[in-house]
């Protein structure tokens, strides 16, 4: 998200402006004279900075140094509506990047800001960057990574979003170690194990006394991030009344211990992760809206892992690297035609379910130099041998290119397909399910994971049956799993 001020006394013109940069991926903000600006700019982070040199309380090239000192650096665009050529001296000697007129064409206005964010986002990127257990180069990292050195190098409070699995904490780890505050605590917090009945002395501490049990003086976890990172990992979890607690020291930065009339002041920089969708919990009252905001100045959207493509098989690398070495054995390699699946799988768990399988695949094949598609867990084995044989031509009832046919039959309406091939592959995994497990029951569900009701339910389903000892349909204790077709 891009932030920009606009600190203008002409109520118009900053509308104007406003109008004019506002998008999906730019927020504004306006200040009227000279102390409402150094407030904004205080208690928020910016891109880029409209300041006008005629303000209600003095120049506007006086706030030009404190803009340019600002730990976000934000690029500084100064305004005239007079049209002075010795302006643009001082402008430029007082930091900015460019010297306008009011008058100008709003594309004349909009070309500066894309130009200066243009500047100030390859000057980012030239910066080094910590990536300690980020890996990839594919343009949906980069420009998360990216996201990621822009958040670090400012104080907002950021927020990373992403389905589980897609590595946040780590990033959170980043933007601590690229920021100012690298050298003093990362405290983390797991908002979805916090107990209501614990919060307050975990989180504020508590003095001696404060309730049975307190028989000396404890710092609660908050204390702990003053002057470095807070991270609430899953802040989707806290209920509506822990959301108001947070609220509050947010807004204040101050707390009170239990059991103390002081209240403390803590200097954080909060870094929030959640694996839900924040503004559909706002819409749902589920999250305070107020909050949303408040943690928000800048998000990342991490990727999932099915979208990284090329990046798989590093990805992977670097892991079973980790993997071996804790495991106190030899390095081992990915042969082509495994890297190639895993290239092709989806990966609904991301990075934490390929981590999980290089850990089984390991611990399959100990003396192995290289892993092969052999060495996969025996659910993702068949998975990849599926696939092999689907590509060797139509089902029976598919049409060839050019057909007008998409799997089964004519081309249906876009929900009645999806509802067709989630029948097929249902029916197709059900199939290379009672051949992995050659008809035996418990097999069937330690291979699958399903439950009892849930393997009967789609036996039933697609015309298998369950046959017991004697024959008996249905029967759960030394079943045999049978085609029906």
């Amino acid at each position: 998200m891009t932030r920009v001020c606009i600190i203008d006394d002409d109520e118009f013109f900053g509308r104007l402006l406003a109008s004019l940069l506002s998008g999906p991926e730019v927020e504004t903000a306006v200040a009227r004279d000279m102390a409402q600006a150094e407030a904004l700019l205080a208690e928020s982070d910016f891109d880029v900075v409209f300041l006008d040199v005629r303000l209600p309380d003095g120049s506007g090239l006086d706030l030009a140094p404190k803009v340019k000192e600002l730990p976000s650096a934000p690029e500084l665009i100064i305004m005239t509506g007079l049209g002075d050529p010795d302006g643009a001296e001082l402008a430029i000697r007082n930091g900015a990047w460019d010297y306008i007129q009011k008058t100008g064409s709003p594309e004349g206005l909009q070309l500066s800001f894309k130009r200066a964010l243009e500047f100030r986002r390859n000057k980012q990127s030239a910066l080094p960057v910590e990536r300690r257990g980020i890996v990839g180069e594919s343009p949906r990292l980069a420009e998360a990574v990216r996201q990621m050195a822009t958040a670090a190098r400012s104080s907002a409070s950021v927020l990373i979003q992403g389905e589980t699995g897609t590595g946040k904490e780590i990033f959170a780890r980043a933007v601590h170690a690229g920021s100012p505050r690298k050298n003093k605590n990362y405290v983390v917090v797991d908002c979805a194990s916090l107990q209501e009945a614990l919060v307050g002395s975990d989180l504020f501490g508590h003095r001696k006394g404060a309730f049975t049990g307190a028989v000396s003086d404890k710092a609660g976890v908050l204390q702990r991030a003053d002057g470095g990172t807070l991270f609430l990992d899953e802040i989707s979890e806290l209920s509506l009344e822990l959301q108001k607690s947070f609220l509050r020291l947010l807004e204040t930065r101050t707390f009170r211990p239990l059991g103390d009339t002081r209240e403390l002041r803590l200097d954080f920089r909060l870094v929030c992760a959640s694996n839900k969708n924040l503004a559909d919990m706002v819409a749902a009252g589920t999250f305070r809206e107020d909050l949303f905001y408040r943690i928000r100045s800048a998000v990342l959207e991490l990727p999932p892992l099915r979208e990284l493509g090329e990046d798989i098989p590093a990805i992977a690398a670097h892991h079973l690297e980790r993997i071996c070495r804790d495991s106190r054995l030899g390095q081992k390699t990915l042969s082509c035609d495994l890297k190639g699946f895993l290239k092709q799988y989806a990966w609904p768990g991301n990075v934490r379910e390929l981590v999980h399988v290089l850990e089984a695949m390991v611990a399959s094949a100990p003396d192995e130099e290289m892993l092969l598609p052999a060495h996969l867990p025996q659910e993702l084995r068949i998975q990849m041998l599926r696939s092999r044989v689907g590509k060797v031509g139509p089902r029976s009832g598919q049409g060839g290119p050019g057909s007008g046919q998409i799997g089964l039959g004519p081309l249906a309406s876009w929900s009645e397909h999806k509802r067709q091939e989630q029948e097929r592959i249902e029916a197709d995994y059900v199939d290379a399910l009672i051949s992995a497990s050659a008809g035996e029951l418990k097999r069937a569900l330690n291979i699958s994971g399903l439950s009892p009701s849930r393997l009967y339910g789609l036996l039933s389903k697609h015309g298998r049956s369950l046959t017991g000892k004697g024959g008996a349909r249905g029967s759960a204790k030394g079943g045999e799993i049978s085609h029906g077709r």
